[in-house]
């Protein structure tokens, strides 16, 4: 797994709290994978993860937050077309939710 390209500490990107800490892959399912070879993760306290209803497996407006920093994060040193290689859709465009 590769360090998360989001955050650098591990604590609820949210809340910052350093208790209840799951790893969370900011794109999953068929992209699980690219996820951890590229660094697409971030810590998340229970409740952010799984547990509210506002929570990232929750909640699709927390879900593209994260998928949108990320994306954003990674077009820092990249470019779009790469991302685009890697994930096979553009998070920072209206209309792409």
């Amino acid at each position: 797994m590769a360090e998360s390209i989001v955050q650098e500490k591990k604590e609820c990107i949210f809340c910052k709290t350093t208790q209840d800490l799951e790893y969370h892959h900011i794109y999953f399912g068929r992209n699980r994978k690219v996820s951890d070879e590229n660094g697409f993760t971030v810590w998340l306290c229970r409740y952010h993860h799984r547990d509210s209803r506002l929570s990232a497996h929750q909640d699709r407006k927390t879900d593209l937050i994260l998928k949108r920093l990320c994306q954003a994060m990674f077009e820092l040193e990249h470019s779009r077309e790469d991302f685009m290689k890697l994930i096979g859709r553009n998070y920072l465009e209206e209309g792409n939710e």
